[in-house]
């Protein structure tokens, strides 16, 4: 009988190790954003891209010439749903955590926020929501 209890047990403790690992959840990373260049430098190439296209993008979406556009952050995020803190009224989203990035620049006073997913894919958010 004694036996019979040290395999069971033996298993049941075989058997505790079988679930899943847990996930961590990532935390937003600032970056910093030197006023000499008015660009973000951050050890993550891809930010810098997505920096480079939302200057671009606003530049064209305000009919200004692109030293009239100040960085004032640029982050890695994470994001309550799949809307990537952007959601458009009557469509359905994904209700998970979606690593990404926040873009926010500034011109005439006005800040503007560019919202992306984890592979670089930015656009313009007219009604942003937080990370």
């Amino acid at each position: 009988m004694k036996k019979m209890w040290i395999v069971l047990l033996t298993a049941l403790l075989a058997l505790a190790g079988c679930g899943p690992a847990p996930t961590a959840v990532p935390t937003p990373i600032p970056v910093s954003i030197t006023e000499e260049t008015l660009l973000p430098t951050p050890a993550d190439p891809l930010l810098q891209t997505m920096a480079q296209t939302a200057t671009d993008d606003l530049a064209q979406r305000l009919s200004v010439p692109k030293d009239q556009i100040k960085f004032i952050e640029a982050s890695s995020v994470t994001w309550s749903d799949g809307s990537l803190g952007c959601p458009k009224p009557g469509v359905a989203y994904i209700q998970m955590l979606v690593t990404g990035y926040l873009v926010v620049l500034e011109s005439g006073g006005t800040r503007y926020e560019y919202h992306a997913d984890d592979r670089g894919n930015i656009s313009y958010c007219q009604s942003p929501s937080k990370p």
